[in-house]
């Protein structure tokens, strides 16, 4: 997959269906409107496409992470390129952006620079100066500027409309199995494991730390019955998101994962933790002894989850 952080370069005698959107998650409603990207892209010998911005525009604009991510950029770009995209024109979301008039993004972007046969956004999508431009306005001006205009529409899981926000409200909430059923895959949080204190260890648990992405979406402080991916093999597990009150190690928010009937060395090890569900909320107890009798009611729910 080709990766592009300007127009420079692009190859404009490939002509192009491109998907719109930022895309975070890229949950059930993301992967409908690319499959039928790529199917459209395939069936005419175009190149299938996506345009993205590196940050969500609402942080860039405020300056703050007003809006954490669901999956990290890295893994937005994996996934793209699993899925089956050719080329990824992932920008930095700049104030020319932001000031941008919907028909000067469609002629020269869309047009000109990407070369657009076809483009595919969602029921809501919108751009251009203040968000002011709509599906329907990008139907007008394709009818200009000689580009197709397919608009998706909502995909829902049960009663409720697939969303990114919807899904990182149910991640803050502990409610991750609603999180996967609307990604359309298991949620799940990655990194390499780190040197702790050892104290799970100590009390007859060893764990593996991870500390998360700062830009992510967190589940609420707690313990989970989770799978933990290590080199291509899934082990059951359970995991701790929260700042350890008990040690009264109060800092940073990390992960730490006991992986059920394993034993070697994870340091330095990339992991993947799948989320299953929350079965407590972090709390503190009076002395290591009491925190070592939950984790062993903790682990044995998590054997009888995984036997049933």
């Amino acid at each position: 997959m080709e990766i592009y952080r300007t127009t420079k370069d692009i190859n404009k005698n490939r002509p192009s269906a491109l998907a719109l959107g930022f895309f975070d998650g890229l949950h059930l409603g993301h992967t409908t409107l690319l499959d039928k990207c790529i199917e459209f892209a395939r069936e005419r010998g175009y190149s299938a496409d996506v345009f993205t911005f590196r940050d969500h525009p609402k942080n860039v604009l405020s300056g703050e992470m007003l809006v954490p991510r669901i999956i990290t950029e890295s893994e937005k770009l994996l996934k793209l390129s699993a899925l089956g995209i050719d080329r990824v024109f992932d920008f930095d979301f700049t104030e020319s952006f932001h000031k941008m008039p919907p028909e000067e993004f469609a002629r020269d972007l869309l047009a000109e620079a990407f070369a657009v046969k076809a483009v595919f956004c969602g029921f809501n999508f919108r751009f251009g100066a203040d968000a002011s431009g709509t599906p329907a306005t990008l139907k007008d001006l394709g009818n200009t500027y000689d580009f197709e205009t397919h608009v998706i529409e909502p995909v829902c899981v049960g009663d409720n409309l697939v969303s990114s926000s919807l899904i990182r409200s149910c991640i803050n909430s502990g409610d991750v199995g609603s999180a996967s059923s609307l990604l359309g895959r298991e949620y799940s949080l990655g990194g390499s494991v780190q040197m702790g204190r050892r104290l799970g260890r100590i009390l007859g648990f060893p764990t593996a730390n991870i500390v998360p992405d700062k830009s992510l979406t967190l589940p609420a402080n707690g313990v989970y019955i989770t799978e933990t991916l290590v080199g291509g093999v899934l082990y059951p597990s359970i995991s701790n998101i929260g700042v350890r009150p008990t040690i009264n190690d109060l800092g940073s928010v990390s992960i730490e994962t006991h992986l059920l009937d394993f034993d070697g060395d994870l340091y330095g090890s990339y992991l993947s933790v799948q989320f299953k569900t929350m079965i407590r909320e972090e709390r503190h107890f009076e002395n290591e002894e009491h925190l070592r009798r939950q984790i062993a009611i903790d682990t044995e729910k998590a054997r009888q989850f995984f036997s049933t």
